[in-house]
């Protein structure tokens, strides 16, 4: 007959190898994958906060991409506004050219085929100027502009013997449209008064006008000042701009955040010579020329304001950008505290639990061994 001798001490041994087993494999597993939580039953509550933290930082690392992506569509189109505004100084240039009555017809054709190449010059570099497909000064996307009134802006003004200017003062009305005034003091003490219309840049001779009187034409009233006979030559230009209603076109939007909503819109000027103001450049004649130095003045003007603009984008971008990338670190670390392993408390632990293990397993020798002298003992006498 042979017994089997079993003892607490054997079943207790087993119970905690297997229990140090197992955590022996668990911290294996965070030193190979550097997490702290390998799976949800590790940590059912910290693996979800892990898990929401980590995704946050990676959507504000990817709405980067979108704004770095947006960043240079930026730079595209200021690069482009840069070659326009040298566009713009090289007609005004022309315009100063034309603006002098020794040119002979043929002098002011050719600065006039120059002026309308760099006019078409304008309009190909507007045109053409994209991102990935996307228009960036044609006013695709110029988002909503506000209303612009109505001005008269006096130019140059002479003063008169009797004290004062030619024109003491000029005003502009909703009926006003852009163009030029010409006024010159004439040798019997009147003031010739001529407009140049910006859009058909034909000039129409408004009339004379005594001293201290005003007259209003297309919406803009002119007073005239104290001169006289004597102050023959002097004269004042008054530029007149019409009011436009303002637009309500679309901008580009991007997502600008890691959460739902966070967008940026960009907007982009339209940097067209119709955007401009500039569709009609005449440089024919020394009024045509003063009239179109006017709308160059109002072109750069404008074309300023929208560079002002992309550089406020730009600038809002890049905060948008340095915003992120501070969310992302600190998302990341707060995840890397909740998730990741601490190699050197994993290290001691791991060490720990294979001590553990070799004390357990030379245990259970021990044991198996006296058990088994035990039952060979009694088998002999039984």
């Amino acid at each position: 007959m042979s017994l089997t001798v079993t003892t607490d001490t054997t079943g207790s041994a087993l119970t905690s190898l297997s229990r140090i087993q197992a955590g022996l494999s668990q911290t294996t597993s965070q030193l190979s994958s550097g997490k702290k939580i390998t799976n949800a039953s590790v940590d059912p509550s910290g693996l979800a906060i892990y898990n929401n933290l980590s995704a946050q930082a990676q959507g504000a690392d990817t709405a980067n991409i979108n704004i770095t992506e947006a960043s240079d569509a930026v730079n595209v189109a200021q690069g482009a506004t840069s070659t326009i505004q040298t566009s713009l100084s090289q007609i005004n240039n022309l315009a100063i050219e034309a603006n002098n009555g020794f040119n002979s017809p043929s002098d002011n054709a050719a600065l006039q085929a120059q002026a309308t190449q760099l006019s078409q010059e304008i309009n190909q570099v507007a045109g053409q100027a994209n991102f990935n497909g996307t228009a960036l000064l044609d006013g695709t996307d110029s988002g909503n502009t506000a209303p612009t009134a109505s001005s008269a802006t006096i130019t140059n003004n002479d003063q008169v013997s009797g004290g004062g200017a030619v024109v003491s003062s000029a005003s502009a009305s909703a009926a006003t449209t852009s163009g030029t005034f010409s006024v010159s003091v004439t040798g019997s003490g009147t003031a010739n008064v001529t407009f140049t219309d910006s859009t058909t840049q034909t000039t129409t001779n408004v009339g004379s006008f005594t001293a201290n009187s005003s007259t209003t034409y297309n919406g803009t009233t002119l007073n005239f000042g104290n001169f006289t006979a004597s102050d023959s030559g002097q004269s004042a230009t008054v530029q007149t701009t019409a009011s436009t209603p303002g637009s309500t076109a679309p901008t580009v939007s991007v997502q600008s955040g890691a959460n739902a909503g966070q967008t940026a819109n960009v907007s982009l000027p339209n940097a067209t010579t119709s955007g401009l103001g500039i569709t009609n450049i005449d440089l024919s004649t020394p009024a045509s020329a003063t009239n179109t130095e006017g709308q160059i003045s109002g072109a750069e003007t404008a074309l300023g304001g929208g560079d002002a603009s992309l550089g406020a984008q730009s600038a809002a971008l890049s905060a948008a950008f340095d915003n992120n990338n501070i969310l992302s670190n600190n998302l990341t670390a707060s995840a890397s505290t909740i998730g990741d392993t601490s190699v050197a408390a994993a290290v001691a632990q791991s060490a720990l639990s294979s001590i553990q293990q070799q004390i357990t397993i030379s245990v259970l020798n021990t044991a198996n061994t006296n058990a088994g002298h035990l039952n060979a003992y009694l088998s002999t006498y039984a």
